[in-house]
């Protein structure tokens, strides 16, 4: 692994300038990043991190509440696209892996200290099994596992809410879509 650093942003203003650049990358969930969404939401973290390289944001990310004790770990990860695996070459030995090696282990540590149930999630059916790789990757002490069904992480109606979850629980009190009726 790299030489990477969790820290926690505490005001809104430290993390101002890099939703800008995010909401302007051209990535297909940009439109999450945009300053006045993201202020809409910041309440609502119980805390928001960024990973840093050195003097390098490389990638950025909170704890959500869901309520009823419920979290989403990693909620709005965006990782800087100099920092993003596209495909394995030999010239990669140690891969970053965000995600993985550093968000949702700092993420997870907090929220079960404080006593949270925590989940992360994925959008689209066909990426499932991306989901279940990664959850797979995540040492056994967190007791992450994929749930058999899908579920509404915001508005039912719109298909992009439909998501596979990884959590620490099976009791996800979240809209459930059962998987067979996809």
């Amino acid at each position: 692994m790299s030489d990477c650093v969790v820290q926690e942003v505490t005001l809104f203003e430290e993390i101002e300038e890099a939703l800008t650049l995010a909401s302007n990358s051209g990535h297909q969930n940009s439109v999450n990043y945009e300053v006045d969404r993201m202020k809409k939401r910041w309440n609502k973290y119980h805390i928001f991190t960024k990973l840093m390289m050195g003097d390098e944001l490389v990638s950025f990310a909170g704890v959500y509440d869901y309520g009823n004790n419920l979290v989403r770990v990693i909620d709005r990860i965006f990782t800087f696209p100099k920092f993003r695996q596209r495909y394995m070459t030999k010239s990669i030995a140690i891969p970053l892996q965000p995600a993985l090696h550093y968000l949702i282990p700092y993420h997870t540590r907090w929220a079960l200290d404080k006593g949270f149930d925590c989940f992360f999630s994925i959008q689209e059916f066909k990426k499932r099994n991306s989901l279940i790789r990664l959850s797979n990757q995540i040492p056994k002490e967190f007791g992450y596992r994929v749930l058999p069904d899908m579920y509404a992480t915001c508005d039912p109606k719109d298909p992009r809410c439909i998501q596979s979850i990884s959590a620490t629980t099976d009791d996800i009190h979240l809209p459930k879509i059962n998987i067979e009726s996809r």
